[in-house]
């Protein structure tokens, strides 16, 4: 066992509150970490909320925290690897609480579930708005849905100009996302739909349905999508335009996968 690792324990010891599961990082003498309720449902875990909330709270400064391995108490799941993956380096789970007699980091800062202030203005329209963008073809609907998002000359400064949009089976618009990953790097088009669907029906992603994006989702967007599918089987992802990060996703050879070039 590593000292990281015996150090983790004792954090554990020390820190973990019945009832709820912790994850943490340590970085340069500080202790940052989050705590989430035992079985409370929705696409987010105890890992999923430090991710999000350290990019809130420190924007760049996150990119050095998330050099150092994150630990957790849970398990992690398909959602906490694709997250890990795409925003950080590594992570364990299952981490367990053993008295090592050691001190803690000095520096305590707890990362708290509030929502995030970098979810951009255009992710917060209606469907009703969102509608009267529709087309016949669903991938034309998406790029007019993805010109919401403006785009300057420093382009790391600006939101990604990438859109999805999530449909039944019957081809009914249930919710939309944007990229609004500028600040903080977890908002992908497919976060932000996916926990706004949540907060809003407390429902997950129906069997049948259809997710239309302008560009193939990401490790962490498939794992979130299919963490919080009823059926990930039988979902089908329409899609414009491939990347690096989106191969060899948890979604690859489970669900139904179409692309579209010419729309």
């Amino acid at each position: 066992m590593t000292d990281e690792e015996v150090l983790a324990q004792q954090i554990v010891f020390s820190m973990n509150q019945p009832g709820f599961d912790l994850a943490f990082v340590v970085h340069d003498e500080k202790f940052f970490f989050t705590r989430f309720r035992l079985g409370l449902d929705g696409p987010s875990s105890a890992v999923v909320q430090l991710l999000q909330g350290l990019f809130d709270v420190h924007v760049d400064h996150s990119f050095f925290i998330l050099r150092k391995r994150i630990f957790t108490t849970a398990k992690l799941s398909v959602m906490c690897h694709g997250m890990v993956k795409t925003v950080a380096k590594r992570a364990t789970g299952g981490i367990l609480a053993v008295d090592h007699g050691l001190a803690l980091p000095k520096v305590h800062i707890e990362i708290l579930p509030v929502p995030s202030p970098f979810r951009n203005e255009a992710n917060l329209a209606s469907l009703s708005v969102v509608n009267s963008l529709k087309v016949a073809k669903p991938l034309a609907w998406a790029r007019r849905l993805a010109e919401l998002n403006p785009r300057g000359v420093v382009l790391h400064d600006f939101d990604r100009d990438i859109a999805c949009l999530l449909v039944d089976k019957s081809g009914n618009l249930l919710a939309y996302g944007l990229n609004s990953n500028s600040k903080n790097k977890t908002l992908h088009a497919e976060v932000n739909m996916v926990q706004r669907y949540f907060q809003e029906t407390a429902k997950k992603i129906p069997a049948g349905a259809e997710i239309i994006t302008t560009r193939k989702p990401c490790r962490m967007c498939a794992g979130m999508i299919h963490f919080w599918s009823s059926d990930p089987h039988s979902l089908r992802i329409t899609y414009a335009e491939g990347d690096k990060s989106s191969m060899n996703t948890c979604l690859d050879g489970v669900s139904q996968w179409i692309r579209l070039d010419s729309e």
